[in-house]
Order: C-alpha cells, then structure tokens, then sequence
C-alpha cells in the first residue's frame, strides 16, 4: 500500500522534499500550544486542539 504525504506548507519554488510534512508540523503545533496554555492550566486540552 502507498502511503500519502500530506503537506502543512509548500514553498514556491523549491522542491517537494522541502515542504513541510503534516505528520511533523502537527505535534509542533500541540507542544506549541502546550506551552503557551499551561499559564493558565489548560495545557492538555491545547495540546489536543493543536492536534
């Protein structure tokens, strides 16, 4: 079976294997996230949604 590559971002111009995957870009997002709501005590549930 093939499996797709879904991408988060391409750039114009340069090839397909400097596009940012999906797979990595989402659990950046999370742990970005994360981050920025664990001040405040809702960091699991930004994690979820940056999922």
């Amino acid at each position: 079976m093939i499996k797709k590559k879904y991408f988060a971002h391409s750039m114009e111009g340069k090839p397909v294997e400097e596009w940012h995957l999906l797979e990595d870009h989402l659990p950046g997002v999370a742990g970005l996230a994360k981050s920025f709501a664990d001040e405040f005590g809702s960091g699991e549930w930004a994690c979820l949604a940056g999922f």
